[in-house]
């Protein structure tokens, strides 16, 4: 464990400049408005409900995906993925808070570091400054931007799943910075945190992940990111970087085009963790992944049948570029029925095929295919 971090001084100088920078905004007085206290004080509450039914299409592979020589296996299965409750609490016109609680997490055994996903303060300065503190996804790529509802898919994609239990992506503990400029033309996102996963005691060194995202709307319905990221290990460094685009695009007047296309690279300490050499190094350890998901939207506008849509997601992912040959192609094409709002009920069918480069029995790595029905409903 190293006893400081180079790093430590720059970023609380980072900070304690934004904080000076804007003294004139905190301190700000209103003719009118003598106490801001409870100005514009509200609160919101949300919900979001999962479930699915997944039957598998191999006779050796259960509906998890775990192959079996044995053939004893469950191949069917009902799930719940997420009993969702979050809520904002709006103090002020500027300051927030948000808690997320995922409750479907207590169906598992161990629910250590599990349950609470969001719990954060917001302080709005204005549209070219946000501050945010406490645990909350770093903004690293379109899937942390967006709930889990807006995914277009029927889970998040491997790639977003592996950076996150590598500490890159997913609910972590820390501060960011956030803003717009140029009426969202441009946006930036700068975010510092622990690294190591959400709902722990604290920090496992004293190094931290430090992250940064631009984001380019030439058009309103084209948009590019841009995500670099940069943390240390034993003494060893550490970095990850990406791009991605995104493109929303009416075809008519009841028919929409969205397209979003990712890809990343970065340190895979989870492999790490694990190597069997003597002295490991870092930097052989990396994983990259590529996504393309398109979906078409056909508004049918009935009074109990909102849209239909068509997606499909394919991805590529290496979990380790310089060693073992886990390379994973995944197709997941989906038909949804919207019953309410723009994803306030809707039901999906959905294919999921995974093809692996070498299989290897009785494990998780081996080619399958399952189809699910799965239902969401968020308030």
């Amino acid at each position: 464990m190293k006893s400081c971090s180079k790093h430590s001084l720059p970023i609380f100088y980072i900070f304690f400049a934004l904080l000076l920078g804007n003294l004139n905004g905190f301190a700000q007085n209103d003719s009118l408005i003598n106490d801001y206290s409870y100005f514009k004080r509200k609160l919101k509450l949300n919900a979001l409900v999962v479930g699915r039914y997944t039957t598998s299409l191999n006779q050796d592979v259960d509906f998890m995906g775990q192959h079996h020589t044995d053939k004893d296996l469950v191949s069917n299965s009902f799930e719940m993925q997420y009993a969702r409750l979050s809520t904002t609490f709006f103090i002020n016109d500027r300051i927030s808070t948000s808690i997320l609680l995922n409750l479907a997490d207590f169906k598992k055994e161990n629910v250590k570091g599990k349950v609470l996903e969001n719990a954060f303060v917001t302080y709005y300065h204005n549209s070219f400054l946000k501050i945010r503190a406490g645990q909350f996804r770093p903004f690293f790529g379109l899937e942390d931007l967006h709930p889990f509802q807006l995914d277009n898919s029927y889970a998040w994609s491997r790639q977003y799943s592996l950076f996150g239990r590598n500490g890159w992506q997913s609910f972590q503990i820390g501060a960011a910075a956030f803003g717009s400029l140029k009426s969202n033309i441009f946006s930036y996102y700068l975010t510092i945190y622990n690294g190591n996963n959400k709902n722990v005691m604290g920090d496992n060194d004293s190094s931290k992940h430090l992250t940064l995202r631009l984001e380019y709307r030439p058009i309103p319905v084209l948009q590019f990111g841009l995500n670099g990221g940069k943390a240390n290990y034993k003494g060893q460094k550490a970095t990850a970087y990406g791009i991605d685009a995104q493109l929303q695009q009416p075809l008519g007047n009841r028919l929409d085009l969205a397209i979003n296309t990712e890809f990343k690279k970065g340190t895979n300490f989870e492999a790490f963790r694990m190597a069997e050499e003597p002295t490991p190094q870092l930097n052989d350890y990396m994983m990259e992944g590529f996504y393309f998901l398109y979906k078409l939207r056909y508004q049918l506008n009935a009074p109990r049948l909102r849209a239909l849509e068509l997606s499909c997601r394919h991805e590529y992912l290496d979990k380790n570029t310089f060693t073992k040959d886990d390379e994973v192609v995944t197709y997941t094409p989906m038909l949804s029925l919207v019953f309410a709002g723009t994803y306030d009920a809707k039901l999906s069918l959905v294919g999921h095929i995974n093809e692996y480069k070498l299989n290897i029995p009785n494990t998780t790595q081996y080619d399958s295919s399952k189809m699910l029905i799965q239902f969401q409903v968020a308030y």
